[in-house]
């Protein structure tokens, strides 16, 4: 199953981005909410918990993708970009969404205490704090630079390559594929799910996986 974006490789980084930011903020803002207020309802906890184990996923997924298919596509073709710098940044990034992961099994084992979730709340603005300045510089040293490197035919051929290397890291679909989707804005997700199949948006994300993901409705843009 093919979930290929038939896109260029600038649009295609700032979807994933996007993704990934909007991910940050509603996580952050939510745990912050929930600081300050609690939330009684226990769907609605599970739902922050699982948007925040998926983000987790998808944020590492993307920096595989990038270390093991698009940096070492380019590194001869751009000597110059900081390819090391950037590596550098995913591996201390990687720390951080293991601390993450802690602070979130933590709440979900230990109940909702206010310590726990503050504890939770730092570990996400620590990665909120190390994700902008990198994708800044991944964006003004890599991404606009390849862009114009590249023709059509080359990036839609390097796009493929790392969609499909995105999915084998991006277990499990039923959670990565929606919040993907339901993260960006009516007008990306097209450009986003262009070329994914219809089973696949028509039945299996609406309909046969709902059940599995519904719990992040709250938190994403249905």
């Amino acid at each position: 199953m093919s979930t290929t974006q038939e896109t260029n490789i600038a649009v295609s980084f700032y979807n994933i981005h996007n993704i990934i930011t909007r991910g940050l903020k509603v996580s952050i803002e939510s745990i912050q909410e929930a600081i300050q207020s609690g939330f009684k309802d226990t769907g609605r906890r599970t739902g922050i918990f699982t948007f925040i184990r998926t983000l987790s996923i998808v944020l590492n997924s993307h920096h595989l993708t990038e270390d093991e298919v698009v940096f070492p596509y380019f590194r001869e073709k751009m000597p110059d970009a900081p390819f090391d710098v950037l590596i550098k940044w995913h591996q201390e990034m990687v720390e951080i969404l293991g601390d993450i992961q802690k602070a979130v099994d933590k709440c979900d084992r230990d109940g909702w205490r206010e310590a726990d979730l503050k504890d939770l709340e730092n570990v996400l603005i620590r990665l909120n704090e190390s994700w902008h300045p990198h994708i800044k510089m991944e964006t003004d040293e890599f991404i606009l630079k390849a862009d114009a490197l590249l023709p059509v035919q080359e990036q839609l051929s390097l796009v493929r390559s790392a969609s499909e290397h995105g999915q084998k890291n991006s277990e499990p679909p039923f959670l990565t594929v929606p919040f993907m989707l339901y993260n960006l804005p009516m007008e990306d997700r097209k450009v986003f799910s262009h070329g994914m199949p219809a089973e696949l948006l028509e039945n299996l994300v609406p309909i046969v996986w709902k059940e599995k993901w519904e719990s992040m409705a709250p938190y994403l843009l249905t």
